[in-house]
């Protein structure tokens, strides 16, 4: 990306005022600092279950001792959930699964009690918190160019589903072995000029490939192809826009033995949307995978607010701003749990704090009354990305490999989410923890514990994360496209669905 691209973005550190304040966390860093020399002091005689309800106590002597007790097993019962979905998740994708898939199967778990109807209406209050949470992370990454456009595409979604479900079926009525396949991103997620959906034979080989746009007009949708690199890829377009396009293009999938997909029209993308938000299908069996798809999109939605969050560095500046060159006792206890991964304590200790200042009105962003375990995801998540910036600071990751690492923390604790929240909370627990509240006090929370591991940590975690929000950026420019026709479409997916 050149230089004028580059400046053309606006980021919240900016232009905005962020969510916490360097006098805030001058306020709150105290109380920070007390409940991690508290914990490293009572660590070794005391476990985290006992310990915390000391120390909330201590700080909140107006509680009763069963609303004390509530809090902090919330806290704990919260971290050990993200805990366990954090590593469930790395030893998915160390198997070869990629995050949407487990996320998927995750989800599944989760709404297996649920009817079908109830199941979708929960995977739509989440999609739509997320999607909620998104739009608000993107309202402070701005552009001047044009250059971050995720604006959602309604139909583009159902549009590659239809024409990847038609193809099979037509193959599955005449023996055919080819299969259509709509490519869900892996890695670093949806790559610039990424392909949409594939034609493999049977044993797996890739024939054909293809780039779907299903914009509104055939001007649209011919602008749409000018901006990227699509060589190698067949141009898919709405049936009635192909007369219109100069350029070689197809209305249907096609193998090589004849097999084709049913063409569709933008009119019949969107009654099929509408259709769907009647639960009514008529030609279609659409109930195998659809809950599974819109669990997989919410996945991918979790995947870009990691991608916003890693753009937007505030908090980690504030931290920098109020805690440098301070030092507390048992600097080295905190760094090695956090090299060593047995940081349970240390997130507690972290959750604790910022829940004391939440009640006492320190942070306004985070009001009083505000969930414990919505506070004990926002510090998770905080000091996992703060562990990833070390790693690539010590060169243990790239910086593509820590923003693939950032995505999986989020993946997996929306997961935990969906596995421990119901349906009436989940919009504040998502809304809070992954918009610009969450990512920013999120920053500024890894931070401190960056920097209660000693100032070379601190200094460290905060110089990466500088490295890290430009790679976001590129990402984030690069897949503009992408993002409006994949991404953001995929609330369709699921406000289709018993809307």
């Amino acid at each position: 990306m050149d230089k004028k691209t580059n400046d053309s973005i606006l980021l919240i550190d900016d232009s905005l005022e962020p969510p916490i304040v360097t006098a805030e966390g001058e306020e709150l860093k105290p109380i920070q600092k007390q409940f991690m020399e508290s914990y490293i002091a009572h660590k070794d005689e005391m476990s985290v279950a006992e310990w915390l309800p000391m120390e909330m106590k201590a700080h909140l002597p107006e509680k009763t001792e069963d609303e004390i007790k509530t809090i902090s097993a919330e806290i704990i019962s919260t971290l050990e959930i993200s805990e366990e979905k954090s590593v469930s998740l790395g030893k998915a994708i160390a198997s070869g699964r990629s995050k949407e898939s487990w996320f998927a199967s995750e989800v599944k778990t989760a709404t297996s009690l649920m009817s079908t109807k109830e199941t979708v209406a929960y995977l739509q209050k989440l999609d739509s918190a997320l999607q909620a949470s998104n739009e608000s992370l993107n309202s402070t990454i701005l552009t001047q160019a044009g250059v971050v456009n995720l604006n959602p595409s309604l139909d583009g979604f159902i549009a590659e589903q239809y024409h990847a479900q038609t193809f099979n079926l037509n193959a599955a009525a005449t023996g055919s072995p080819y299969r259509a396949k709509v490519l869900q991103p892996e890695g670093k997620g949806y790559a610039k000029n990424s392909v949409d959906i594939v034609i493999e034979d049977g044993n797996g080989k890739v024939e054909n490939r293809y780039q779907a746009k299903y914009c509104k007009d055939a001007e649209s949708t011919a602008k749409a192809f000018e901006n990227g690199d699509y060589r190698g890829q067949q141009k898919l377009v709405p049936e009635d826009q192909a007369k219109d396009i100069q350029k070689k293009c197809t209305t249907v999938l096609e193998a090589p033995d004849g097999t084709t997909s049913t063409p569709l029209t933008k009119q019949g993308a969107k009654d099929l949307q509408k259709e769907a938000q009647s639960g009514n299908w008529n030609d279609l069996n659409w109930n195998e995978y659809r809950t599974k798809d819109i669990a997989i999109g919410i996945g991918k939605q979790a995947g870009k607010a990691a991608l916003m969050g890693a753009a937007i560095g505030v908090g980690f500046n504030v931290a920098q701003k109020v805690w440098h060159g301070e030092k507390i006792d048992g600097e080295e206890i905190i760094e090695t749990a956090l090299i060593s991964g047995a940081d349970f304590g240390v997130k507690a200790a972290a959750a604790g704090a910022l829940k004391v200042g939440s009640e006492k009105g320190i942070i306004s962003a985070i009001p009083k009354g505000t969930p414990a375990g919505t506070i004990a995801n926002i510090v998770f998540v905080g000091v996992e990305n703060a562990k990833v910036l070390r790693k690539i600071a010590t060169k243990e990751l790239t910086v593509i490999e820590g923003i693939n690492q950032m995505e999986q923390v989020t993946v997996s604790t929306v997961a935990g989410i969906a596995a421990s929240v119901n349906g009436a909370e989940v919009g504040a627990a998502i809304g809070i923890g992954f918009g610009p509240v969450g990512i920013v006090v999120g920053g500024f929370v890894g931070g401190t514990v960056g920097y209660m591991a000693g100032s070379k940590v601190g200094e460290t975690v905060v110089k990466v994360r500088q490295k890290i929000r430009r790679e976001a950026i590129e990402v984030l420019s690069s897949i503009s496209n992408k993002i409006s026709s994949a991404y953001n479409s995929l609330r369709s997916g699921v406000t289709r669905l018993f809307s």
